[in-house]
Parts: C-alpha cells; sequence; structure tokens
C-alpha cells in the first residue's frame, strides 16, 4: 500500500433541483424545492429540510435522467465505478468534476433487482429515525451532515467547517452552507486550519487524512481512526495515528492522503479561494512545494503543518505503511467534532 501526499479536502456535493407537486401538500407541508436529500422517510414518503421546515422529496424527479444528478447539469460519467454515493445516487470525479454514474451501470451491475438497489442506496433512513414509528414528522429534526451524512458516517456529528477565515466554525453545523470547491454550487465552507498534522514526539505524530480501503463502504471507515507504521523510507520504524475526515475519487485502495498544508492540493485548490494560492496550489498540484524554505510561502497559520514534512516526516515520498484500527484521541476528535458511534469498541492505543 502507498501513501500520498495532499492536502486536498472535499466536501461531497450538494445536489439541488425544483420538484414538481408531491405528495406532501395533502399533509400541510411544501414540496421540497431546491433539495433531493432524503432525511427522513416514513409511511408517506420521503422528506427533506429547506429553510428549516419539511418539505416533501417528489420521487418521481429523477425518473427522465440517464445518471445521477442529470437533470441539475452534471454531466454522465464515462466509468460504472462510484467513488461517492448520497441520497440521490452514484457519484464519480472525472476531468476534475463530479460526474453521476449512468442508471445502466446500476442495472447492469445488479441483475435489475430494483428492489436491492432500493435497499442499498443509502436509504437507511428508516432505520436511522425509529424515534417515531407511528409515520408522522418527528418535532426534533434528524441531524444533518452535508457532505457527511448519516448514510456516510455512523457518528452523530460530521467534521467540523470553518468559515473563510479557517477558525470560525459553522455551529451549529448547516449542510446547505455547501463547499467552495463545488464548481457547480460553490459554497463557503471550507477545512479548519487545525486540520494540520502534530509531532508528539519524535516518533509518534498525529493528524487528518483521506482515505480509501479495498473493502466495507465510507459510512464504515467515515471519522475512524487508523494507526499507521511506516515500513519504508526516512520514516520507517515511525508511527502516526490520523482520522479519516475524507475521501476522493482519485484515492486507490488502501490508501492515505495525508492533509498537510503545501503537499499538493490534489483534485480541488480550496486554497485558491480562500488563501490567494496559485491556481495549483503552492508548489506542484500533486507533491506540493520541494524544500522547507518554501514554506514561507504559506500564510502563517499553515506554516507548522507545512514544516511538519519536512522536519518529522523527513519529506518522505510515499513510505508504504501497515495500519490498524484504534480508538480516536480526544486531540483529534476535539478538533473534528466527529466520533464513530463504535469507537469505544475499537482498539485502545498502546500508550
Amino acid at each position: 500500500m502507498k501513501f500520498s501526499i495532499t492536502s486536498a479536502f472535499t466536501l461531497a456535493v450538494t445536489i439541488a433541483k425544483v420538484s414538481a407537486d408531491c405528495f406532501s401538500t395533502r399533509l400541510g407541508y411544501p414540496c421540497c424545492k431546491f433539495t433531493t436529500e432524503v432525511v427522513y422517510t416514513d409511511n408517506d414518503g420521503k422528506w427533506g429540510v429547506e429553510n428549516n421546515n419539511w418539505c416533501g422529496i417528489n420521487n418521481n424527479n429523477n425518473n427522465n435522467e440517464q445518471c445521477t444528478g442529470q437533470n441539475d447539469g452534471y454531466p454522465c460519467c464515462n466509468t460504472c465505478n462510484a467513488s461517492y454515493i448520497d441520497a440521490q445516487g452514484k457519484w464519480a470525479v472525472e476531468n476534475n468534476q463530479w460526474c453521476g454514474i449512468r442508471k445502466t451501470c446500476n442495472n447492469n451491475n445488479n441483475n435489475n433487482n430494483n428492489n436491492n438497489n432500493n435497499n442499498n442506496n443509502n436509504n437507511n433512513n428508516n432505520n436511522n429515525n425509529n424515534n417515531n414509528n407511528n409515520g408522522g414528522i418527528p418535532t426534533t429534526l434528524p441531524k444533518i451532515t452535508g457532505g457527511q451524512t448519516d448514510a456516510n458516517t455512523l457518528a452523530p456529528h460530521p467534521v467540523n467547517v470553518c468559515k473563510k477565515d479557517g477558525v470560525t466554525r459553522y455551529t451549529p453545523f448547516n449542510w446547505k452552507i455547501g463547499n467552495v470547491c463545488d464548481k457547480k454550487k460553490p459554497g463557503t465552507g471550507f477545512m479548519c486550519n487545525d486540520n494540520q498534522p502534530w509531532a508528539i514526539n519524535d516518533n509518534l505524530s498525529y493528524g487528518f487524512v483521506a482515505a480509501g480501503f479495498k473493502s466495507c463502504s465510507q459510512k464504515n471507515w467515515c471519522c475512524t481512526c487508523q494507526r499507521l507504521e511506516f515500513t519504508s523510507g526516512p520514516v520507517k520504524g515511525k508511527q502516526m495515528v490520523v482520522q479519516i475526515t475524507n475521501t476522493g475519487g482519485d484515492l486507490s485502495n488502501n490508501h492515505f492522503d495525508i492533509q498537510m498544508p503545501g503537499g499538493g492540493v490534489g483534485i480541488f485548490n480550496g486554497c485558491q479561494t480562500q488563501w490567494g494560492a496559485p491556481g495549483n496550489g503552492w508548489g506542484e498540484r500533486y507533491g506540493g512545494i520541494k524544500s522547507a524554505s518554501e514554506c514561507s510561502q504559506l500564510p502563517k497559520q499553515l506554516q507548522d503543518g507545512c514544516n511538519w514534512r519536512f522536519n518529522w516526516f523527513k519529506n518522505a515520498d510515499n513510505p508504504s505503511v501497515v495500519f490498524e484500527r484504534v480508538q480516536c484521541p480526544k486531540e483529534l476528535t476535539d478538533i473534528t467534532g466527529c466520533i464513530p458511534v463504535d469507537d469505544s469498541s475499537a482498539k485502545k492505543l498502546p500508550w
């Protein structure tokens, strides 16, 4: 398994489209106009939230689509391999932008078993909202976690997102802020400045990563913590405890991208909007800067994480690692606000 370096941080896309008349109008609730994110399902139908009020989602909105998001202006993918799934459907990244997986891919992969598709396409709200077994609308809104919906993480709170200053958190979290990297519907959400690696001692560091794995799905490993032991290069024998706060279409299996300033922006360059970074970020788009002296090009708020790369990490180039899931250190979850519901059952750190 290879270890890649990038500082890219992608919140999942927020998809929106106008819906026609729907079931909720007879119940006194409007139809959803801008969202297709299902946050609750009962016997009447699927519900979303707009302007802090419940609205009904029209199931027929996407019947004429050849692929996910086509009616919203997103292109259809050439691939059938999805890198992200939300309530609207399956997505991938091609030519540095989101594209929708064609519905023919679903048919081919699942032998036209539409019942299985309906059960597996993240429609987990029946299971996750059992606080109302009579089919009525709950008086307390379920948590909406934007890029990390309840179908994407088993944690009750998403990874904290900040305003442009990188310090002011959106509290309470509001998924409607969107993320600045969404080319179709740019939002105002940025990665917080404190999502940087730091050294505990000469042999141990803490930090944050984007990741992709051979097995399981995002909801199983999103916000989990992993203990990495480097097995090659100048950091061989060192360890790092990281929390997974992101994934991406450009990540391979068993692949970790350390979030480090100056490490390369990757597919999405939020640093250009936030910090005025060059079009490809500081240095090369993949790989970033080449020397410690170039860390001075970055904003002062990001220089500690940049220097970490050349000091503790010894500017290692894609070292191999072995890894295991562990309980998340409080030092990490205090920053992200994201704790998996099964975290206490994970292996305890040996220190």
